[in-house]
């Protein structure tokens, strides 16, 4: 489910690229208006399992990588709560006390 949404995101990202130099038409509001909506359903999404977590840290990365705003401190900040809850999640690693673990 996440993965199409972020698919979404980055073809939306292209098209808003290309049509930057026409910020003014009502196609350009359109297409902005729609991308931020696919954002933050993707932002205020809670992974299902560890796929999901790795798609959208991936995703908030990369935006944080080719930004140089220095204003991801939100996704910095999401980024570190996806990782915490699932590294709450996933059960303990079993511990091996009699060679393979027997």
């Amino acid at each position: 489910m996440v993965a199409g949404m972020v698919e979404q995101f980055r073809s939306l990202q292209l098209r808003l690229a290309d049509t930057l130099e026409h910020y003014e038409t009502p196609e350009f509001k359109a297409l902005d208006g729609k991308i931020a909506n696919v954002f933050e359903a993707i932002y205020r999404h809670e992974p299902q399992d560890a796929m999901e977590a790795r798609v959208i840290v991936d995703l908030f990365l990369d935006i944080i990588e080719n930004n140089d705003a220095g204003d991801n401190i939100h996704l910095i900040g999401r980024v570190r709560t996806i990782i915490d809850d699932c590294a709450n999640r996933c059960p303990p690693a079993m511990e091996i006390i009699h060679g393979a673990g027997i």
